[in-house]
């Protein structure tokens, strides 16, 4: 309610277009929609636009297996940020405090976590504002009654079941009285400390990435002995990033999965990989150390050929897309002169070749004929032999001419449809790889 009374207050100096936001979490019943109706009924007096929603967080929490305290923080958040982006607001403004601060750290501490855990409540991140993060709860409530201004307590923040009730009704209050009387300040000041030097890190490994690494499509890759290099502090610093960056944040990333990953990238065996989380794996690959999303999407396209055709990476199913063309050229042909230095090029005999055409993702079982080999390979061996890394092995196309393998393209063609001096007419493939 007071940072309502305070926006407000600074509403016409700074211009601000002002609206109120209220979930109702429908977990104490009755008390719940009274909040509710509380929360209206200040807006209208205020005379602020109200929004609310109502979600049954017990029902979400079953649903997806995880706590009440997480359900409900999650379903709240993706509330307001989606209220925010349809009303276009620039900023969600929200009641945490002082105590909230000191309360978040503690519990961190006590459950095990890293400095980013330690750097408690951001007073800023992205649209997100907490202009109370410095103020005590007491101060608060203290002004609210002086001022015989209205508010609402949630009886739920006094049950002793919930881990941050039992740092806030027993832990906090024994510390206070028998240890450090601040100790609510002295938490907010070692979680804004370690909140700078964690600002001070990330900005270095965001500097030191862009240096070290490529980002290819769904992918990061970096120069594995530049990354060895750091120390590693940076080096779990820069895991966190890349994997924030491909799957967009860091939930149930946690320290071992970090530290399973520094291991493995220690050792540098090439081959070697780790599930970080969800669908992202780390892959040590000869001098390389690639970050990437599983896919497991398969693909198959038909094809017209000699033709044009552009496949999207939505069409794909992937992070990226492929354009093939293919056209005819006639004459007499020695093998040798189409012997291509460009891997996206590929020659074949047009009069060995057979409709349909395809192009697909790669099969168990699929085995050919390598240009120059007597015998036929397993395609698994062959991209192994290739020294073609793990998380590359799905991304290779394959050009079929009905149902045999005539081009794994970009590495090698099948000795069955190669080009010979009794050769008319040749086929030239042409591919090009695309982000789109």
């Amino acid at each position: 309610m007071i940072g309502l009374l305070w926006l407000r207050a600074i509403q016409s100096e700074f211009g601000l277009n002002l609206y109120v936001a209220h979930l109702n979490h429908k977990l104490r019943g009755a008390e719940s929609d009274e909040d509710e109706k509380f929360a209206k009924k200040m807006a209208d007096r205020l005379k602020f636009k109200f929004f609310s929603k109502r979600i049954d967080v017990k029902k979400e929490a079953k649903k997806r297996k995880v706590s009440i305290e997480q359900a409900a923080r999650e379903v709240r958040y993706r509330y307001l940020e989606k209220l925010a982006n349809q009303i276009k607001a620039d900023k969600i403004a929200l009641g945490h405090q002082a105590d909230d601060q000191a309360e978040t750290f503690l519990m961190r501490l006590l459950r095990g976590t890293g400095a980013v855990g330690l750097s408690g409540i951001p007073a800023k991140r992205g649209k997100i504002i907490r202009p109370l993060i410095q103020i005590r709860r007491e101060e608060i409530e203290k002004f609210l009654k002086a001022n015989k201004i209205p508010f609402r307590l949630d009886s739920s923040n006094y049950l002793i079941d919930f881990f941050r009730n039992k740092i806030r009704l027993s832990f906090l209050p024994k510390i206070k009285e028998e240890v450090n009387p601040k100790i609510v300040e002295s938490l907010n000041r070692t979680a804004d400390i370690i909140s700078l030097q964690q600002e001070y890190i990330q900005k270095n490994c965001e500097r030191i990435l862009k240096e070290i690494s490529i980002r290819r499509r769904s992918k990061i890759v970096l120069d594995l002995s530049e990354f060895a290099g750091y120390d590693i502090c940076l080096q779990r610093e820069m895991v966190r990033l890349c994997v924030k960056q491909l799957k967009g944040d860091l939930k149930e990333l946690d320290f071992e999965s970090v530290d399973q990953t520094l291991n493995l990238i220690h050792r540098k065996k090439s081959g070697k990989k780790v599930k970080l989380v969800a669908k992202i794996w780390l892959e040590v690959s000869g001098k390389e150390l690639a970050f990437y999303q599983e896919e497991k999407k398969k693909y198959d396209f038909p094809l017209t050929l000699p033709g044009e055709v552009n496949l999207s990476a939505r069409s794909m199913g992937k992070g990226w897309g492929i354009k093939i063309k293919g056209e005819v050229l006639k004459g007499k042909f020695k093998s040798l002169d189409l012997l291509h230095q460009n891997q996206n090029i590929a020659f074949l005999d047009w009069e060995k070749l057979r409709t349909p055409f395809r192009l697909r993702s790669r099969r168990r079982g699929d085995k050919f004929k390598p240009l120059g080999m007597k015998g036929t390979k397993s395609l698994a061996d062959f991209l192994i032999d290739a020294k073609v890394p793990h998380h590359l092995r799905d991304e290779v196309a394959i050009l079929t001419s009905k149902g045999k393998i005539a081009w794994v393209v970009s590495y090698r063609i099948s000795d069955e449809f190669k080009v010979t001096s009794k050769t008319s007419r040749v086929l030239k493939v042409q591919t090009e790889i695309s982000d789109s």
